[in-house]
């Protein structure tokens, strides 16, 4: 038996140490490669091979956002599929009520008829309710942006869509989400929002006002970070506002930071009043020299606070405040802060699907209990910020009848006026009137003989005074713009007409009646007997505006016309009540409006469908494309990750034959001693 040179004369202990380490090495291939085989993946941690290892756990985190987004996309194709259900039953309901309305406007239909179909018009408001109430997998559909809560319920004989103003979306990705619930915005549960907040309360800057609630000097928002400030051109001290939530706290830490400075330097920068606030800005108190602040660069910080303006300009005893920074107002703004209420709140009366309740707001201290009382009503109200953040709305979220709508007056003052949501003022605009329907006039009509404008024959109506005198009022395009054009036309006309009659031009003045929304009529106290009112030429504005149906008040001499401002949901609810109600009552004239207002719906139906239908085919399009990326970053992984079954196999011989080899050989070498050696 020969032997290697460098063998022959190793030691034992070096050989059996050898052996030792090559059949470990071979156990441990083994028992990896055992590993591999049970487990399936080559790449079992980074150890393995880190390069791979990075690549799969990039895609194992991909291939997770993407179970995520099919996820999503399941309850997304869920929820569409249901609102699509919804809508085209909804769509086939509103059909129905609208052949039902124009079949019953036919003259031959008797009230009996009508009263009947009243009843089956009841019907599909139940089954409109059911349908407005349904659920997907991600809640009620028409539930906005809280589906878990029933979004239409029925409230004193009425429907009141409770649901959030917009919806859920679904994440697709960056910048792709669809919305999967239908909100406030839609046909079937919109809210009121008529009686808007017609006033800037013009809140004041106070100390406890947020950052997040100021629009900025620049109208922006503020966004806070560190600035720089330097007094006299010296050198520059940092501030870091990044942290602040009110401008309370920024005025403290601007004032901390130039306080230090003073120590530090030994020189006098802040007068006695420091950085406060004066107004809607902030101030600073600087006797002698010149502070002027700077932005970091790419900074805005100092501009959004009004600290920094182009050109540079810094505080001295010449320039002591900033800009404008706008704040908002908040739930938590305390009313004494509303620089626009030159008064104490008092009491408003408001009136919403047939009930009325006094609200009293002399002991509100802030917005949040301005809101509190208004809702604690039960009247089925809810008071937003809007979107300007300048005032409140009040809306109504009950779908009542025609006459049963929203109204806000005043009670022994102007607080409805001053907070902007008294329903009926003078700037009202008439094309909110008779549930957004407007006044119509009758204009333009021309002598057939002359060719020219015939005055008598564009008369609207005829005032008649107590004595039997008669006034035509004549509305042009400029005049029924608002409730203060009409006003001061009737007074304009009233008062030629009177003149041209010898008559003193005070006998007959129209205005806003004080505590109660409606244009009255006040005729001099001389002149006995009751004003009334008539149409004439075929026209509906005085029945439009109020003054057909006015009550008169003899002690006061006032003819006191109807609200016919108020605000109501313009939602499907709406209308088949009026339908129902117009049925029942055996009124052609309702019967015909609520099928127009039938119609709009439909319309709105069906472009609501065509969007979900849209979003739709978006979700579809994206399981797609998400199944395709999904199958690739797996085969991905897999080529990076699995293992060759038929390479470890081959392999795992290999190992196997060379353990079996090693043990042999090591055997032997066990058995040699130096006699071997000696031969």
């Amino acid at each position: 038996m020969s032997y290697a040179n460098g063998i022959a004369r190793a030691p034992s202990l070096l050989l059996s140490q050898g052996s030792l380490s090559r059949l470990t090495q071979t156990n441990l291939a083994l028992y990896r490669l055992t590993e591999q085989m049970t487990t399936g993946m080559a790449i079992a941690r980074p150890g393995d091979d880190a390069v791979k290892a990075a690549a799969i756990a990039a895609l194992d985190s991909r291939l997770e956002r993407s179970e995520q987004r099919k996820s999503n996309l399941t309850y997304a194709s869920d929820s569409l599929d249901t609102l699509d259900n919804a809508l085209g039953e909804a769509t086939s309901l509103l059909n129905d009520a609208k052949s039902m309305a124009l079949e019953q406007v036919n003259t031959g239909t008797t009230p009996e008829e009508r009263a009947n179909q009243a009843l089956v018009v009841q019907s599909l408001l139940e089954t409109m309710e059911r349908i407005a109430n349904r659920r997907s997998m991600v809640g009620y559909i028409f539930g906005g942006s809280r589906p878990g809560k029933l979004p239409v319920q029925t409230f004193n004989g009425a429907y009141r869509f409770v649901g959030e103003r917009g919806g859920l979306t679904t994440d697709l990705g960056m910048l792709r989400g669809i919305p999967i619930t239908l909100g406030a915005d839609n046909v079937i549960g919109s809210m009121s929002a008529q009686v808007k907040g017609a006033v800037d309360l013009d809140p004041e800057l106070r100390e406890d006002t947020r950052i997040t609630d100021l629009g900025g000097a620049r109208g922006l928002g503020v966004t806070l970070g560190c600035i720089e400030a330097s007094f006299n051109g010296g050198e520059k001290l940092s501030i870091d506002l990044a942290g602040a939530d009110t401008i309370g706290d920024v005025i403290d830490a601007i004032e901390a930071a130039v306080r230090a400075y003073e120590s530090a330097s030994g020189v006098t920068v802040l007068g006695p009043g420091g950085v406060s606030i004066d107004g809607r800005s902030i101030s600073i108190d600087i006797p002698d020299g010149e502070l002027t602040f700077e932005d970091l660069p790419g900074g805005i910080t100092g501009q959004d606070l009004g600290l920094v303006i182009t050109p540079a300009d810094g505080f001295d005893a010449g320039r002591v405040t900033t800009e404008d920074l706008q704040p908002r107002v908040a739930w938590n703004t305390a009313v004494e802060a509303l620089q626009a209420l030159d008064a104490p709140l008092g009491r408003i009366r408001i009136s919403n699907n047939g009930a009325t309740a006094l609200v009293d707001l002399s002991g509100a201290a802030t917005l949040a209990d301005v809101r509190a009382r208004i809702e604690a009503t039960n009247l089925g109200l809810r008071v937003e910020i809007n979107d300007d953040g300048t005032g409140i709305n009040v809306v109504s979220e009950v779908a009542g009848g025609r006459n049963a709508g929203l109204s806000i007056t005043e009670v022994d003052g102007t607080t409805a006026q001053a907070l902007g949501i008294r329903s009926m003022t003078e700037d009202t605009e008439l094309g909110v009137f008779n549930d957004g329907r407007g006044v119509q006039i009758v204009d333009g009509v021309i002598d057939p003989e002359t060719g020219l404008y015939d005055t008598r024959r564009n008369v609207d109506f005829v005032i008649t005074l107590g004595d039997g005198f008669e006034i035509p009022i004549d509305l042009r395009p400029d005049d029924a713009r608002t409730v203060g054009s009409v006003i001061r036309a009737i007074n304009e006309q009233a008062a030629a007409a009177l003149t041209a009659a010898g008559r003193l031009p005070t006998e007959l003045t129209a205005s806003l009646h004080p505590t109660s929304n409606g244009i009255t009529l006040t005729q001099d106290g001389s002149i006995s007997g009751a004003v009334a009112v008539r149409s004439d030429n075929n026209s509906t504005a005085a029945n439009q505006l109020g003054l057909l149906n006015a009550a008169w008040d003899t002690s006061a001499g006032t003819l006191v016309g109807q609200d016919r401002a108020t605000a109501r949901p313009n939602n499907v609810f709406a209308h088949l009540i009026d339908l129902r109600d117009a049925l029942s009552s055996n009124d052609t004239s309702g019967i015909s409006l609520a099928a127009e207002k039938l119609d709009e719906a439909l319309s709105r139906i069906v472009r609501s469908r065509a969007l979900v239908a849209g979003y739709a085919r978006r979700v579809s399009d994206e399981s797609s494309r998400e199944e395709d990326r999904q199958v690739l970053d797996t085969q991905m992984r897999s080529n990076l990750r699995d293992l060759d079954y038929a390479a470890a196999a081959t392999r795992y011989t290999q190992l196997q034959t060379q353990l079996q080899a090693g043990l042999q050989t090591a055997a032997q070498l066990s058995r040699l001693s130096l006699l071997d050696f000696l031969g």
